[in-house]
């Protein structure tokens, strides 16, 4: 059967078990989703996941975001990848497309729905993306493919294994090239990447294992002070031990970014400076640990872990808000910083099962760390099964996110051109202002309290399944940014002995709740439908400031004669975007737009033959369609609000447009 029913999930209980006992709501993309859909990055395949909300603002930086308000900055949901953290250390998002890793090395994808702090800590806040890239394969084998399209896409990836052994080595690497959606003769995005995987077969259940990779790439990204057309890099190096019981890695990763800022700074219509365009760097060793107790009492599960962390981020084009401003002190009105931080947690989670239709999950995790008071993360949940396939979840939570360095200590220099009205000693006066720009010291950590029920059904043998779950968030703490920029009644300049524009964490907490109810049905061994409806509401907070309504429909086929495809139509409902970075800069107010009904096509129609075996050939056409069905023009969109100044500069989100690419791929 092509389609089979995902019934295993590892990352919601940190142990494998059955789909419909997972403690959290899980949604599995599994290899054949991967190689059916018409995604070309791992973002547009998370599309498919019930609630998940991808924003497209250039195509160097497409974010998600789910279970809470609507955002761009990508920073609500922990990555994963083979266990890593991908998070970047600095700022606490994802640089999805710097990465070592393309989707074609990915063999499914965990996502959880939900607080996932009691198992993983810190920035596990609305839930969990856990990737687990292809397994060392048994035998010498290769992947080779190349795709063509419109928007200047240009994709060459290849991949190479063998085993000797009890060794077994893997190579893969590629490059990929996009056009701006805007102007395609225009850099998008150019990326390449580069990985290597070694492991030892210490015995059939036991394996160590060496991975390291590196990703550079450049392009556009849409930030909240500034667009910026930058430089990133990022490289890791991870050792990782695997037995039955026991699992421990320890990995280090650089991220790097050259942030070239677009805006500059005016205040009334005059322009009194420019942002320094700062290169940061961010280096991480991070160690963890996670041990199966042996079983002493065959209804309890007992699984411990512990893991720690050294952080160190430095720029010599960033102020540091305790010495810049600090007479006393040696690098007082020097600019550059040298930062430290240090985090450690454990948890334990338990499973009680004392009948075999009952699993109760219980579990708590203590975070510790250099910058924010320590965190307990409780979770409490109860799976019943009162037939067969079908199960009934309640459970409650609590997670954190830990602000990042962009959010607590990030401070812009400013440069000042000839017609600058701020002179002399006033430019000094404004780089002290800019040490209220940005990074609060005095941060607490955001909070999230959820409470959630869910229920999974399979039918006709497997080929229906039903899930709907329900969910009521209790958001606290949500860092947002807070410009108090007060003019000088005499000058008409800012006031900057008292203006600021500094992240602060909100009083008023942020009640969401919400409904997610998904349909899959595989009605035979070569077709597979799907449909998905989230609900989210946000109250207490201006309600229209996020999309209500998040609907998937669509299927993939693929015939024993070789023809596979896929088409899925994604929706979003009509809402607010309210923080457009002005192209003015920073001390102007953000700018609000009306963000339209939107319609988004993808899938991808293709043949598979052997030419001979074991050879497998496949070529074909991917569609990525966006459609905006009330407004001109009708094939062309913003997953985020953006505009052209007077000049002609494009801010804001870029305006997606249609791709359609061919692409030719082979394997033995």
């Amino acid at each position: 059967m092509f389609f089979a029913t995902e019934e295993t999930v590892t990352a919601a209980a940190r142990h494998e078990q059955d789909i419909g006992m997972s403690p959290s709501a899980i949604t599995v993309l599994t290899r054949e989703d991967i190689e059916a859909s018409g995604a070309t990055n791992v973002v547009d395949l998370l599309r498919l996941v019930p609630g998940m909300d991808v924003v497209i603002t250039s195509p160097t930086y497409p974010t998600v975001s789910g279970r809470l308000n609507w955002t761009t900055e990508g920073i609500h949901f922990l990555v994963l990848v083979d266990g890593r953290e991908a998070n970047l250390e600095p700022a606490g998002f994802v640089l999805w497309e710097i990465q070592p890793f393309s989707l074609r090395d990915v063999e499914r994808i965990e996502i959880i729905r939900g607080p996932g702090s009691a198992l993983y800590g810190a920035n596990a806040l609305a839930g969990v993306i856990s990737i687990t890239t292809r397994a060392m394969p048994e035998k010498t084998a290769a992947w080779a493919g190349l795709s063509l399209g419109e928007v200047g896409q240009l994709t060459a990836l290849a991949r190479a294994s063998t085993r000797v052994g009890d060794w077994g080595f893997s190579l893969s690497g590629g490059a990929d090239a996009l056009g701006n959606f805007t102007d395609p003769h225009k850099r998008g995005k150019q990326i390449w990447r580069l990985r290597s995987v070694v492991e030892y077969r210490l015995s059939e259940k036991r394996r160590l294992l060496l991975d390291g990779g590196i990703a550079a790439g450049s392009g556009a990204v849409a930030a909240a002070l500034s667009d910026m057309d930058g430089d990133m890099y990022s490289g890791t190096l991870r050792l990782a031990y695997g037995s039955e019981d026991l699992r421990g890695q320890v990995y280090w990763t650089r991220g790097v970014v050259s942030a070239d800022l677009t805006a500059d700074l005016e205040f009334g219509g005059v322009r009194l400076a420019r942002l320094v365009s700062p290169t940061v760097y961010g280096d991480v060793i991070d160690i963890e640990a996670q041990w199966t107790l042996p079983t002493f009492w065959d209804p309890l599960l007992l699984i411990t872990g512990a893991s720690g962390r050294v952080s160190w981020i430095s720029s010599k084009e960033l102020l540091d808000d305790d010495t810049y401003t600090d007479i006393t002190s040696p690098d007082y009105h020097q600019p550059g910083v040298d930062h430290m931080e240090a985090r450690a947690g454990a948890f334990l989670h338990g499973e009680l099962s004392p009948a075999d239709w009952m699993t109760c999950t219980f579990g708590l995790r203590i975070d510790y760390n250099t910058e924010t008071d320590e965190f307990f993360s409780p979770r409490l949940a109860a799976v019943f099964r009162p037939a067969s396939d079908q199960f009934l979840r309640i459970g409650a939570a609590r997670s954190f996110r830990k602000p990042a360095f962009f959010d607590s200590g990030m401070h812009p220099m400013a440069d000042f051109p000839d017609d600058s009205p701020i002179t002399g000693a006033g430019q000094e006066r404004f780089q002290e202002f800019m040490t209220r720009v940005l990074g609060n010291p005095d941060l607490d950590n955001e909070e999230l309290i959820s409470v959630e029920a869910g229920y999974l059904g399979r039918f006709l043998d497997g080929e229906l399944s039903v899930s709907l779950d329900l969910y009521y968030n209790i958001y606290r703490n949500e860092l947002s940014l807070y410009t108090k920029v007060e003019p000088d009644e005499g000058t008409g300049l800012p006031d900057l002995d008292n203006s600021s524009i500094m992240n602060e964490n909100n009083p008023t907490d942020m009640v969401v709740i919400g409904s997610e109810l998904s349909v899959r049905y595989s009605p035979n061994q070569w077709i597979s439908l799907l449909a998905s409806w989230a609900w989210r509401e946000v109250t207490e907070r201006s309600s229209n400031e996020s999309p209500k309504h998040l609907i998937t429909v669509g299927g993939r086929f693929r015939t024993d004669w070789g023809l596979v495809g896929s088409l899925y139509a994604f929706s979003r409902s009509e809402f607010w975007d309210r923080w457009i970075s002005n192209p003015a800069g920073m001390l102007e107010p953000f700018e609000v737009e009306n963000m339209q009904n939107v319609i988004l096509l993808l899938g991808k129609v293709g043949w598979k033959w052997r030419p001979a075996d074991p050879v497998e050939m496949e070529m074909g056409v991917k569609l990525f369609l966006p459609v905006s069905p009330f407004e001109e023009p009708y094939f062309r969109l913003r997953e985020k609000g953006g505009g052209v100044t007077r000049e002609g500069r494009y801010f804001g989100g870029d305006l997606l447009r249609r791709m359609v690419v061919a692409y030719l791929e082979g394997s033995f």
